[in-house]
């Protein structure tokens, strides 16, 4: 609907300049109504700058009735003029990364136009999504409007991108009908679609009003080349048939030929076929300012587009565009987490050692007392089976604890008898909470104390990381003083080679007490393809102190295939596609929670200071033995060498 100030300021001019001449109100009114369609396609198009491409009039009086009606009726917007013949060249009047302009042309035949604004913008490439252009023609007799649009635009460059709307005048001039023109390629055939129609009574009705980008979902089965690198391809594979294989060797290249499945439904969304460039390198900035790898191709124009997810790097803003998020990857250290902070003999682990040392003096204070008890049962009773040392007192009160003895007839004083009996109820409830916090611990999963990279930096673990480009990057280009202290102390330690390949890695994580900085799922598919036991895999330990990396599909500046591409990716999120061949490529793990209920065992590594301790003990006594032994003989071969002597 046409403005009401609006309305009012046009015709107050229509009414000022009856005095003038009837040509001079036709003029004005019939500029009125095309500047009336125009406002209409600015507020549809939601655009407030606007680029007025005059006729080739001199500046006659005609001319700034002209100029100063538009000015009048456009005065909501910010509007710029151009006359071909003006010093200043059309191609000056556009910079890139400006607000988005409308330009608007009111006769597109004229020869000026045709040579000074749309060859110029031609050859710049303006007839793109950064300038939207609305231009005037009027039907003639004899041709339909497609031909006589066809006719004046075919030699033009134009892409898919174009955003061109030509109204063409009825031979009454009471409405204009709207056309839209791109081309999918430059070899094609120039594409005009009937938009819809504009009147003075009706206004701005469109046929369609979905978007642009929705609404050109047909490449027409055209060949679009997509980039992307194959680093770990095993040899003997072809590498098509590697790329599209989704099922075996996961572990290898897993981003570029996940994400090549998502460019293949992309070719069934448009109709086109997909042809991929191979390269061994993702893309760096050389010293001559280029790139490398799929950046290269990219940038240059050898590609149409990635196929591969690109990670979100400042250095690359200034040469491609991004698409929306393609892949989400994780990088994060792994490793087996030692079942104990430090080897420790598990049968002490449910008590205390504050506990330990009051038995121990509840033992200590225990014999003494049975000494006293003992003198005193000799004392009263003169028993022979009662010895008054000791040694005697300390075994009887360790069989009391250990409940193995005494017997009943070795002592009948009633309070020797009551301390014997109270430490064998303490012995009982004590080892009735000892068997239980055993148990207890064995079927509860063991606490997990290294958690974060802080503890991970404090641990005896070994650390290292993959031998890939993001990781030097991360450990060198940031400011958290932990990161690097683990990067220069850990990872590249003096004398130790903590700089490895994914299967390097992997060997050294499932041996244990190495953490291991890399792709998660790569690592995760090769430790399974390596036989990892499910008891080793349910120690596994994941330690995050960055967030996961976002990556998208890349194509170059201007390119005109940025927006189907956003399209694309956004559509594959809403309707989950995308989380479907997220699914695919996810890796199945073992239930850890049930595995651990099922098995619970003290293994070696914890049983092994109590063999050690038996057999030091044993050692200890054999030495004894021998020091007893010779001490039985030193008096037999003191007799024989004296008797040698004499």
């Amino acid at each position: 609907m046409i403005k009401l100030q609006v309305k009012v300021i046009s015709w107050l001019f229509i009414i000022l300049t009856a005095f003038l001449c009837v040509l001079q109100i036709e003029s004005i009114n019939t500029n009125f109504l095309e500047l009336a369609a125009f406002e209409d396609f600015l507020r549809s198009q939601h655009l407030n700058q606007v680029l007025v491409v005059r006729g080739p009039a001199d500046g006659d009086a005609t001319g700034d009735w002209q100029i100063e009606c538009q000015q009048k009726l456009l005065a909501n917007y910010r509007v710029q003029f151009y006359r071909p013949g003006m010093l200043a060249n059309f191609e000056d009047l556009s910079v890139y990364d400006s607000p988005r302009t409308a330009v608007l042309v009111l006769n597109f035949k004229h020869t000026l136009i045709k040579r000074r604004v749309f060859q110029p913008a031609s050859e710049a490439g303006y007839f793109n999504n950064s300038l939207a252009w609305f231009i005037f023609g009027a039907t003639e007799e004899f041709l339909t409007d497609e031909q006589v649009i066809d006719e004046h635009f075919r030699d033009y460059k134009m892409a898919i991108d174009a955003d061109i709307t030509v109204a063409m005048r009825s031979l009454d001039n009471s409405s204009w009908q709207l056309y839209d023109l791109y081309r999918v390629r430059q070899q094609l055939p120039l594409i005009i679609q009937r938009r819809g129609e504009w009147s003075s009574l009706k206004g701005y009705q469109l046929l369609d009003r979905s978007s642009r980008v929705a609404r050109r979902n047909n490449f027409f089965n055209i060949t679009l080349v997509g980039s992307t690198p194959l680093t770990e391809k095993p040899p003997g594979y072809d590498d098509m048939a590697f790329l599209a294989d989704y099922v075996h060797l996961q572990q290898f290249d897993p981003m570029s030929r996940k994400t090549y499945q998502f460019f293949q439904l992309i070719t069934e969304m448009f109709n086109f076929r997909l042809e991929i460039m191979f390269t061994d390198k993702w893309g760096e900035m050389l010293k001559d300012g280029s790139w490398s790898g799929v950046m290269g191709h990219v940038t240059s124009g050898a590609a149409d587009f990635a196929v591969c997810p690109m990670r979100f790097v400042l250095d690359r803003l200034d040469s491609v565009h991004y698409s929306p998020v393609l892949h989400t990857q994780p990088v994060h250290f792994l490793f087996r987490h030692p079942r104990r902070n430090h080897i420790r003999n598990i049968f002490f682990e449910p008590l205390s050692n504050q506990v330990w040392w009051c038995v121990l003096v509840l033992v200590t204070v225990s014999t003494f007392l049975l000494l006293l008890h003992v003198r005193q049962e000799i004392r009263e009773r003169r028993s022979s089976s009662v010895e008054q040392r000791m040694g005697f007192a300390w075994f009887t009160m360790l069989e009391t604890f250990l409940q193995q003895g005494p017997a009943p007839e070795v002592f009948w004083l009633t309070s020797t008898r009551v301390l014997i009996y109270a430490s064998g109820i303490f012995s009982f409830i004590l080892m009735q909470f000892y068997g239980a916090f055993i148990v207890g611990s064995l079927l509860s999963d063991y606490p997990r104390s290294i958690v974060n990279l802080q503890a991970l930096y404090d641990s005896n673990l070994a650390i290292g990381m993959e031998n890939i480009t993001y990781n030097y990057a991360l450990f060198s280009n940031t400011t958290n003083q932990l990161v690097k202290d683990v990067y220069a102390k850990k990872i590249c330690h003096a004398g130790e080679h903590n700089i490895l390949g994914l299967e390097q890695g992997a060997m050294r994580v499932m041996q244990g007490r190495f953490a291991f900085h890399t792709a998660l799922d790569r690592l995760y598919r090769l430790l399974i393809d390596l036989r990892m036991g499910e008891s080793e895999f349910c120690e596994l330990q994941e330690i995050m102190f960055n967030p996961p990396y976002v990556t998208g599909s890349v194509t170059v500046k201007g390119s005109p295939w940025r927006e189907h591409l956003a399209r694309a990716v956004l559509h594959l999120q809403a309707t989950g596609l995308m989380q479907y061949n997220d699914r695919r490529w996810m890796v199945s793990r073992p239930d850890c929670s049930l595995f651990k209920t099922s098995r619970a065992e003290v293994d070696l590594e914890h049983f092994a200071p109590a063999l050690f301790t038996l057999a030091l003990a044993m050692m200890a006594s054999a030495l004894v033995f021998l020091l007893e032994l010779f001490l039985h003989w030193l008096p037999d071969l003191r007799g024989r060498l004296e008797a040698m002597s004499t």
